[in-house]
């Protein structure tokens, strides 16, 4: 009697659908009925079978097993396989098998235009149950190559996949150019009892002291990106998924050619000698898959596990790409949704993805860019009347038309950003929001924008996130964060991951340039460390830029000619507060010796050493309107003030100035604050005592009036101004005086020039208009100005026009770089 090899069922799997096919021992077994014997397998869809009138009550199982072969279809087969043996065969919820053997089987069927089920059954033994004649199956497809040694009576089919073992390096690995270039020192990893680990010891004779067991490929390639082995030796499937996932991190030392496995396995199907007919189906169907790549498409099974675990590749090994430019920010991009509030990086990508109906341009002119021109203005200076472009469209395809500008706004106005909306548009009932007629479309092509007060800088404040028109088609109603729609910008967004965003040049853009360069990406970094490396020890940064700090910047810029150094307008002011309405500082003269006696000079040369700049109003130097206002040192004025008030120096003023210790604004504050004292105290009739607070106490106190004189910055750290215009620079002091501040400060004429300045719709006269504010500023000092601070960026010497408008944004689309 021949063996009849025992078929193992696991619990999971369903039930077969023609249990005649199961074995021939069911029908032996009168006291189990095979309908509910319990036998579950996978299966495909069951052949037509014809009935058995034989009685078998009294054969032999060797017998049955032949009656049932014989009413068996010849276009039905049936393939013993282990399971679970990723990712070859493994079970679904429903107990089906799955897996890179039933890919194949599927591509065969297909050629071949048979059925198939599985049979799981363990490997050991079952080929020696074919080749002693078992047709409870046709074939195996064993989990393990073609040995060397095979069994008698059984033979291979044609291998329908063929592995090679492969060294993965990190891609600025040089020394490593193929595994013969491994010494007995080379660390390598492998994944433990795999062909892998076997080439290392038996083919490459790597020493335990230089090979190292991972789990999974993903930890030992994290491992080698970790640089705790300097090489990964995997097949050839999962080597060269890394590499061709990763390819600025990892690489395959000398390719994924077949000429360069180290060593190589086959994979077949096999079945018994003597059924021949089925061998050569087999075959024949294998050869037409492999002609038609059905394979390849089925080895993503092979790597699905290693695809589904995080793997964090690191640093940029290979340098930025000819076709790429790309920018570093130590930061993170947080959201892409307009109506969010300020934020240099967020309002960065935004101005660079999105537009408004205006738009600073690189030379911080204001152009109309949705706009088809400059708006009509009414005679009370409330309504704006916008004409559009004709013939743009969003990025998602979408018309731009004037309900879009509505749609946008009016979503806007509920953002958390809403404020910087809110606060200049029509609010009759006084509800904190835009009424709803505060902007209306009156065609296709124009929008009204209705105003609670003449602003005439209106339209600065339209070339902002929170005004940009964006689709409805595409955001949500509400808040949006995650959003990639992006808008009418420069640059569209291809991709947004957590460390980076890639861009691509907006052809449709209705800009007066097009984008120079194509594609930009921006990567984000945790530390400025991390920036630098990218930066110098990979060239996997062309421009490093919000983030860095001014030490770092300057020792870049005089490491030769490897980096250029760029500067924009400054975008932060330093400055003191006087609490006005307490002896000493209600004072006008008093607040005026203390202006004549700082060098401010000295103060940005000696204590910032070029990181500030001096400044002499309270506007920085290149924003329009601005004019030096503020007067140079003068100790000797500085000294008779004093003294007309009674100050000498055996009868000092004795004040006490605040200053934050936390490093928020820099690491100079208290050398700042010191060099400060000093100048004050030239004067031989001040007195000052220093104290330092951090933050989130100092917050507090200034807004409870408790610090009579202390240091402060604006605008707050990490935010753009709000819009391009001088009274972002002054309006927020004069309108927060008596709470946020406590300066105190009250100035009736200060409060007309304010408001004609505002309502000025003439620039030639608003400018006298604001040159007025500027000089009675300099008389009365809401706050005492003293330094300004620009941005500065690093780039390589491959990148030209860097441009850096005065809200602090860097504009993408004028940056170059020499393809090397």
């Amino acid at each position: 009697m021949l063996p009849i090899f025992p078929v193992v069922i696991l619990p999971r799997m369903v039930k077969i659908r023609q249990c005649a096919f199961i074995f021939a021992l069911c029908a032996l077994v009168s006291m189990v009925g095979c309908g509910e014997s319990g036998a579950e397998t996978a299966v495909t869809d069951s052949p037509p079978t014809a009935a058995i009138e034989t009685d078998t009550s009294a054969a032999t199982a060797e017998e049955t097993a032949v009656m049932v072969e014989s009413t068996r279809d010849p276009n039905y087969i049936i393939i013993a396989t282990d399971a679970p043996t990723p990712p070859f065969a493994d079970f679904d919820e429903f107990g089906n098998v799955i897996g890179f053997n039933d890919s194949i089987m599927s591509n065969l069927a297909a050629e071949s235009g048979f059925a198939y089920e599985f049979v799981v059954t363990p490997y050991e033994g079952v080929l020696t149950s074919l080749a002693h004649g078992s047709r409870e199956f046709d074939a195996v497809m064993p989990p393990i190559p073609v040995p060397d040694e095979q069994t008698e009576g059984i033979v291979y089919t044609t291998p329908y996949l063929e592995v090679g073992q492969v060294l993965l390096v990190l891609a600025d690995q040089e020394e490593i150019t193929s595994h013969l270039s491994l010494s007995p020192d080379t660390t390598v990893g492998v994944v433990g009892n795999s062909s892998g680990e076997v080439t290392a010891r038996t083919d490459l004779n790597i020493p335990d002291s230089s090979l190292f067991s991972y789990d999974n490929a993903t930890e030992a390639v994290q491992a080698l990106v970790n640089g705790e082995v300097t090489a990964v030796i995997l097949d050839n499937y999962t080597g060269s998924y890394f590499a061709d996932t990763y390819p600025e991190q990892l690489k395959l030392a000398s390719g994924a050619d077949r000429t360069s496995w180290i060593s190589q396995k086959a994979y077949a199907i096999a079945v018994a000698a003597d059924n021949t007919d089925l061998l050569n189906r087999l075959n024949q169907a294998i050869a037409a898959m492999q002609t038609n790549n059905g394979v390849e498409r089925t080895a993503a099974l092979l790597i699905d596990d290693e695809s589904e675990r995080p793997l964090d590749p690191g640093e940029p090994r290979t340098g930025t790409s000819a076709e790429e430019l790309v920018i570093g920010m130590v930061g993170q991009l947080t959201n892409l949704d307009p109506a969010m509030p300020p934020d240099l990086i967020n309002w960065e990508l935004k101005m660079n993805t999105m537009s408004g109906l205006y738009m600073v341009d690189s030379d911080n002119h204001l152009v109309p860019l949705l706009a088809a021109d400059m708006p009509q203005v009414s005679a009370d200076g409330l309504e704006y009347t916008i004409p559009l472009r004709a013939n743009l469209k969003f990025p998602d395809g979408t018309d731009f038309t004037a309900d879009d500008v509505v749609w946008s706004i009016n979503r806007a106005k509920f953002g958390q950003g809403g404020y910087l909306v809110n606060r200049f548009l029509k609010d009759a009932d006084e509800d904190g929001y835009g009424d709803a007629d505060a902007v209306q479309a009156i065609s296709d092509s124009t929008v009204i924008i209705r105003l609670q007060e003449p602003t005439a800088y209106f339209p600065q404040v339209l070339a902002t996130p929170p005004f940009f028109a964006i689709s409805s088609d595409c955001f949500a109603n509400t808040e949006d964060l995650t959003s990639t729609c992006g808008g009418i910008g420069p640059y569209t967004i291809i991709t947004w991951e957590p460390d980076a965003i890639r861009l691509q040049a907006n052809p449709d853009w209705p800009g007066s340039t097009p984008p120079a360069f194509e594609n930009i990406k921006v990567r984000f970094y945790s530390s400025v460390a991390d920036l630098r490396t990218s930066l110098e020890e990979f060239g996997a940064v062309d421009v490093a830029w919000t983030g860095l700090p001014y030490a770092d910047f300057v020792a870049l810029q005089n490491s030769g000619d490897l980096y250029q150094s760029w500067s924009g307008p400054a975008a932060f002011k330093s400055y003191v507060i006087f609490e006005q309405s307490q002896p000493p500082w209600d004072k006008r003269s008093l607040r005026e010796a203390a202006a004549l006696s700082l060098n401010r000079e000295a103060l940005a040369e000696i204590v910032f050493e070029g990181e500030r700049l001096p400044l002499y109003s309270p506007v920085p130097d290149e924003v329009p309107g601005h004019i030096p206002a503020l007067p140079q040192r003068d100790l000797s004025r500085a000294q008779f003030l004093l003294q007309s008030e009674g100050y000498t120096a055996q009868q000092p003023l004795e004040i006490t100035l605040w200053y934050l210790n936390d490093g928020r604004y820099s690491l100079k504050e208290e050398a700042y604050a010191t060099a400060i004292k000093e100048q004050l105290e030239e004067t031989g009739a001040i007195k000052v005592t220093l104290e330092g607070a951090p933050w989130d106490i100092y917050r507090g106190q200034i807004s409870e009036c408790n610090y009579p004189a202390y240091l402060l910055g604006w605008p707050s750290v990490g935010q753009p101004v709000n819009y391009l215009d001088m009274t972002a620079w002054t309006d927020f002091f004069l309108e927060n005086s008596d709470d946020v501040f406590c300066s105190n400060y009250e100035s009736t004429r200060m409060d007309q020039l304010v408001a004609q300045a505002r309502a000025e719709q003439d620039p030639v006269k608003r400018q006298a208009l604001n040159a007025q504010i500027q000089e009675l500023w300099a008389t009365d000092l809401p706050t005492l100005d003293i330094t300004q601070a620009p941005r500065f960026a690093i780039s390589t010497a491959s990148v030209d026009n860097v441009k850096i408008d005065a809200l602090g944004m860097l504009h993408y689309e004028t940056l170059t770089k020499t393809k090397e």
